[in-house]
């Protein structure tokens, strides 16, 4: 050290949690120094310092290089499924014609038009899949437009009043409400909405309500929309929980009632993309109320 001019130097060790070496924390000075007992440890406990924060640092490179990988992998694996799915449905499509056609409504185009239902309902899986993959590498993005947001409204009612003919479901909305938004998203939310709906409400327990409301450009100016029912409800307790990932109510698993519980965890991601919001409330008399505000632009 003194050919380079140095007179005091002092080194300490940079391990990590488990004991592993890091690294060194040095100290160099060309002039002599009087350490002392409490200058060591306040050397030592700087080095835990930084220790700690270049583990964390490790931690977050490594949380995201596994995050990108298991997002390539879903959209890989998104892909390489959809491919298939998408040629079995034109088929299908393609069949139902022909079988309508030739032979009429038979029950032949029944099973078909089933296949086809069923066809494009793994492909929503697929798109779910990726923009939770999205979601967990903390890219996921929205592609908003122009649309009118009644339009959609009443076609996802048709889409559920057709997978559940025997429920009652209504429709209360403006005329027309153009908003600026991601239509297709905002549709797989509205979908996955009236689906649980169906699934927690019996069929004579009551109607289940979509309702629309007109922003009120004295207040924030956001579009309103509700899905009640008057099915099982939640308890208190889940309603805080019900838009955690995975999350699924003690009811709907003592009834086995199916489900993955990613419905409302991923609707919440869309809405927050919107800088909206959704929530949860207990409809009067039984059932869920889940809310959304959704700003017009």
């Amino acid at each position: 050290m003194h050919l380079y001019g140095i007179e005091s130097y002092i080194a300490v060790p940079l391990n990590r949690r488990d004991g592993s070496f890091f690294g060194t924390l040095c100290a160099l000075d060309p002039l002599p120094a009087d350490l002392s007992s409490d200058d060591f440890e306040i050397f030592s406990l700087l080095a835990q310092l930084i220790s700690f924060e270049l583990e964390a640092d490790e931690r977050e490179h490594q949380s995201e290089v596994e995050k990108r990988a298991l997002k390539d992998f879903i959209a890989i694996a998104v892909h390489d499924l959809r491919q298939p799915l998408t040629v079995l449905r034109g088929r299908a499509q393609l069949l139902s014609r022909r079988a309508h056609q030739e032979v009429g409504g038979t029950r032949l185009q029944a099973e078909i038009e089933a296949v086809v239902e069923q066809t494009q309902r793994t492909i929503q899986l697929s798109d779910v899949l990726l923009d939770i993959a999205r979601i967990e590498a903390g890219d996921f993005e929205i592609d908003k437009a122009k649309f009118d947001l009644v339009a959609l409204g009443k076609q996802i009612i048709k889409d559920a009043r057709t997978t559940s003919p025997n429920h009652t479901i209504l429709f209360t909305a403006p005329d027309t409400l153009t908003v600026y938004a991601d239509e297709k998203r905002l549709s797989r939310v509205l979908s996955n909405l009236l689906d649980n709906a169906t699934k927690y409400t019996a069929v004579d327990s009551g109607p289940i309500v979509l309702k629309i409301q007109m922003p009120d450009p004295e207040e924030d100016n956001s579009v309103l929309l509700r899905v009640s029912d008057s099915g099982l409800g939640v308890s208190d307790e889940d309603l805080s929980k019900i838009f955690e990932r995975r999350y699924r109510s003690a009811g709907a698993e003592a009834r086995k009632i199916s489900g993955s519980g990613l419905g409302l965890y991923i609707a919440q991601q869309i809405v927050n993309a919107h800088g909206g919001a959704l929530w949860a409330e207990h409809t009067t008399g039984g059932g869920l109320t889940i809310r959304l505000r959704l700003p017009v632009s």
